[in-house]
């Protein structure tokens, strides 16, 4: 998975690009979230040193992780949870405009974390994967087409399944590798040399 396509996603609340699975309800229920300790603090993009990710605390088990590039900065809010022993992070926009009208839904995003140290790599839900499983078999997942634009061939694929199901169908995927997109992983930035002298 490349990690950047999260930009486009970051910079808005309506608009997606159809890179990663987006959901109305957040994957994770209170039981299952847990604090990371691993996380916290800087990360880059191994395949671009231009982007940097950064998770601070952000209340009890809750991160606020800033995704900054050349152009942009973006904020969301990180929750780290496990499910039968499987770690994940799910994102959220967390700076909604209340002057936006109509008033944008909430969305959340999932990615397994196959590995928290001393590189982070995590994993989507293969977008594409999901499309053809819920083209094929609609009860599958409970999900809305939702219409993109004037043109009726433009849809993107919203999961609207509340967490209990969500959870049941991410956990009968684990182990399909046609389900997840290849991890991306992240670095901790090398450490700035100290100045020379006396």
């Amino acid at each position: 998975m490349k990690l950047r396509i999260l930009l486009p996603l970051l910079a808005s609340t309506l608009v997606f690009t159809g890179c990663l699975v987006t959901s109305v309800y957040p994957f994770y229920a209170q039981k299952d979230v847990l604090f990371e300790p691993s996380l916290l603090g800087n990360w880059l993009d191994s395949s671009n040193a231009d982007e940097h990710w950064k998770f601070e605390t952000n209340g009890p088990n809750a991160y606020r992780m800033t995704y900054t590039t050349r152009n942009a900065t973006n904020v969301m809010q990180a929750t780290f949870f496990k499910l039968q022993n499987h770690a994940f992070l799910d994102l959220s926009n967390s700076e909604i405009n209340d002057d936006t009208q109509p008033p944008p839904i909430p969305s959340h995003f999932l990615f397994r974390i196959n590995q928290t140290t001393p590189i982070l790599k995590m994993a989507a839900m293969d977008y594409e994967w999901l499309v053809g499983t819920l083209t094929n078999t609609p009860g599958a997942l409970r999900h809305h087409w939702a219409q993109m634009g004037d043109d009726p061939e433009k849809k993107r694929l919203v999961l609207t399944a509340d967490t209990a199901e969500l959870q049941r169908f991410v956990l009968k995927q684990l182990y399909n590798t046609n389900a997840w997109d290849t991890p991306g992983e992240l670095t901790r930035p090398a450490p700035t040399p100290k100045p020379s002298g006396p």
